[in-house]
């Protein structure tokens, strides 16, 4: 059973992402046969760094492009050159841009929530594209816990808008 502490931490973890670090780490771990230090060093982390976000001493990933490989790992895991995929991701200088969030989001759009879902629109009709209904809503309760009163709200309007 985690402390109170760490469980707050996942908590906050899963308002962000939506599951732990963890979890998705060791999806990708998984699906690319990776061990944790192989991962460290795709992603541009320190082992230490990545066994911190693992077991939730740590909230965040602070750096954009580690979080940009992450998201380049998870799209790419199901192709059949897995060995290339991981030197492309590892050799890649990713920078997130507005613009590349805003088109990542848009490819995450519910069918009805058209173009209005984007800036200008309401900011949970994308992310109703990202998870089921039964996830978004317990990522709303986690939100709730940590505080996150306004995210809570985004998710469970997302959450409505999957049915």
């Amino acid at each position: 059973m985690p402390s109170p502490d760490t469980a707050q931490r996942l908590a906050q973890q899963q308002a962000i992402y939506g599951i732990s670090l963890s979890e998705r780490f060791g999806v990708i771990m998984t699906a690319y046969g990776l061990s944790q230090r192989s991962l460290a060093r795709v992603l541009g982390l320190s082992a230490p760094m990545l066994s911190q976000l693992i077991n939730a001493q740590r909230i965040k990933i602070g750096n954009p492009a580690v979080y940009e490989r992450l998201v380049m790992l998870e799209e790419r895991q199901d192709e059949a050159d897995l060995a290339g995929v991981l030197s492309e991701v590892e050799a890649s200088e990713p920078v997130l841009t507005t613009h590349a969030s805003r088109a990542r989001q848009a490819r995450f759009l519910t069918p009805d929530a058209g173009a209005g879902a984007l800036p200008g629109g309401d900011p949970a009709a994308p992310l109703g594209g990202l998870a089921t209904a039964e996830q978004l809503r317990a990522t709303a309760q986690a939100a709730r816990a940590t505080g996150a009163a306004d995210l809570a709200d985004v998710l469970d309007r997302a959450a409505a808008l999957r049915g």
